[in-house]
């Protein structure tokens, strides 16, 4: 079911995340002696990961495929390259898979928009230092890692075990927590006390509560996100037979690649631009940063309006006899089920 799904999704999430956890507490430190050291360090965990991937990764069901093969009397239709890739496709025209698709391409361009900004704030704005941003950082993917552990079947179990209902609490949350992130750097921005203009390490000093508060919000927001997006891949695998959850997966991950492709850039020009309304100008210390919540914002609230008026709500899954790319494509592949 949705919940058991979830639960496995939220344990990959955990077991990347312990990386995600270490690695930039890793690079701040290892920053402070050299600033390459860091990424020799990636570069030699990739190859090991390469490696690792290849002796220990098997396809445990290919002995089961190979077996049915010979027992099944229906020769198997093998597909070309491009056959498999329209195939792959189809899945973006299907009344209730696609929209999901399109709501997870505009939420990895509002998620990367905003994380891609965050860091930028911290360092130029609030003057965190490489250590400082990495241990920020850190905290951030660390509550992930025990959200994704302790906290998805509970709050499945609040919502009724409805993956389409966590993910609108997910997005919800979301909104909230950006905006109290905006007002929390607003404070701490308004509130910082010049020492000595002469001195750039000593330029501003942060206040100790709005450094936490940042990092309380910043975890909110990290968390909300893992709930939102693994609400939407339970969805999305849940609305297909097993063997094409594998093509659904590829799919989501190639749209949000170009969504991060597309969000970065995107903030980053937000961030650089100031904020005025006729002859209202925000503070020059805030500029831009407003810009971005408010984009951000704005997408999560359609996020958050597909959601709720998506057709998938009377949930269809595709049938094993008729899958799409295989023999057939559309609605009529599917088959309704409570």
């Amino acid at each position: 079911g949705d919940k058991l799904r979830a639960v496995a999704l939220g344990r990959m999430t955990t077991a990347y995340t312990i990386g995600a956890t270490i690695g930039p507490a890793l690079g701040g430190y290892l920053a402070m002696g050299d600033l390459f050291a860091g990424a020799r360090l990636a570069i030699f965990g990739s190859i090991l990961s390469v490696i690792l991937s290849i002796l220990f990764l098997k396809d445990r069901n290919n002995n089961e495929r190979k077996m049915g093969n010979k027992t099944n009397s229906q020769k198997v239709h093998q597909q070309s390259f491009l056959q498999s890739i329209h195939a792959t496709l189809s899945y973006l025209r299907h009344p209730t898979i696609g929209p999901l698709l399109f709501i997870k391409l505009l939420n990895g361009v509002s998620s990367s928009a905003f994380t891609t900004v965050l860091p930028l704030v911290l360092v130029n704005k609030l003057h965190l230092d490489t250590s400082q941003l990495g241990y920020f950082m850190s905290a951030s993917s660390l509550s992930v890692a025990v959200f994704a552990s302790f906290g998805i079947s509970f709050s499945m179990s609040l919502v009724g075990n409805r993956s389409d209902r966590l993910a609108s609490l997910g997005i919800a949350n979301r909104i909230v927590s950006i905006v109290c992130f905006g007002g929390v750097v607003s404070w701490c921005l308004l509130h910082m006390i010049d020492v000595d203009e002469t001195i750039e390490s000593e330029k501003c000093m942060l206040p100790k509560e709005g450094l936490w508060l940042a990092t309380i919000t910043s975890i909110a927001v990290s968390v909300s996100s893992h709930m939102h997006a693994t609400s939407l891949t339970t969805l999305t695998t849940g609305a297909v037979s097993a063997e094409q959850r594998g093509a659904i997966l590829g799919l989501e991950h190639g749209l949000f690649s170009l969504a991060r492709v597309v969000g970065p850039p995107f903030g980053t020009y937000l961030l650089s631009r100031p904020v005025t309304m006729g002859k209202f100008s925000l503070d020059t210390r805030l500029a831009g940063i407003w810009g971005v919540i408010c984009a951000c914002v704005i997408m999560d609230v359609i996020l958050f309006g597909l959601l709720r008026s998506w057709p998938g709500k009377q949930t269809k899954r595709a049938n094993s006899d008729e899958c799409i790319g295989l023999t057939k494509v559309g609605a009529d592949a599917y088959d309704e089920h409570d």
